[in-house]
This record gives structure tokens, C-alpha cells and sequence, in this order.
């Protein structure tokens, strides 16, 4: 398969992640008069705009979930034993993390933002289990053709 068009959501959730840094870094250098008072981001809360703290916060969950986003899509790449369908599963991931980004930074309306993560947990589940299983055949199939 092609590669590249299985990394190529990888590129565009981490070119993601950027474009909310650089909303932080502007929001932060904005409202913060004194460097020094970032050192404990936990002392900013109620100091700075909400939009400010939600693309914090934000910030900080496109280090959580999209990890194992990151781990799986590029074991699924090196074992390079896939079909379209992980394509369209990765691009979906992507798609569910912006549009989780977009109502955190703006409406931040929760349970909406929890079913769209706990769809994005699903997505990577069937993405790994369906890999895993793959491999295990092929394992089974090469110990039948060693025997």
C-alpha cells in the first residue's frame, strides 16, 4: 500500500497541534505581562481570558489521545499489511480531533466534545484490533508454511 497516504493525517493532525500552539503562544504573550508568571500554569487560571485557557487546555489534550493515534498509525505503516479502510479510519480520527479542538476553543460544550472523543477512542481500537488480528494470521499462516 501506499504509505504516504496512510501518514499523511499523521502530518495534518501534528500541522494541527501547531496552528492551536501558536493560538496559545499568542494568547499567552498577549495577557501575561510578566514571563515569569507562566512558569506554574495552574497560578494563570481565572487570570487570562477563557479562550486563552481553553487553548491551553487544548494544547495539552492533542498530547494525550492523538499519541496512540501517532504509535498505531505508524505500526500500521511499518507493517505495511493494510487496506483502504485505515486510510479512511486515520483521515476520520483527524477530522474528530479538529472538530473536538474547534468546540473546546469555542462553545466548549462538554458532552459533545466526550462522544466525539469517546468516537475517536473507537476508531483507534478498531484500527489497532484490526491490525493485530491481521498480524496474528499472518503468524498463524507462516507457522503452518514452516511446518
Amino acid at each position: 500500500m501506499n504509505q504516504i497516504a496512510l501518514l499523511t493525517p499523521v502530518f495534518v493532525l501534528i500541522i494541527w497541534t501547531f496552528i492551536v500552539f501558536l493560538l496559545l503562544a499568542y494568547g499567552r504573550v498577549r495577557f501575561i505581562k510578566n514571563p515569569q508568571d507562566a512558569a506554574n500554569t495552574k497560578d494563570l487560571k481565572g487570570s487570562l481570558p477563557r479562550w486563552v485557557e481553553r487553548a491551553g487546555d487544548n494544547y495539552n489534550h492533542l498530547f494525550e489521545q492523538p499519541v496512540a493515534f501517532y504509535v498505531i498509525t505508524l505500526s500500521i505503516a511499518l507493517i505495511d499489511k493494510y487496506d483502504p479502510l485505515m486510510i479512511q479510519l486515520a483521515w476520520t480520527f483527524v477530522v474528530l480531533r479538529v472538530i473536538h479542538s474547534l468546540i473546546q476553543l469555542t462553545f466548549n460544550f462538554v458532552l459533545l466534545r466526550f462522544i466525539i472523543f469517546v468516537i475517536g477512542w473507537l476508531v483507534l481500537a478498531f484500527m489497532a484490533f484490526s491490525q493485530l488480528f491481521a498480524f496474528l494470521t499472518f503468524l498463524a499462516v507462516w507457522n503452518t508454511i514452516i511446518k
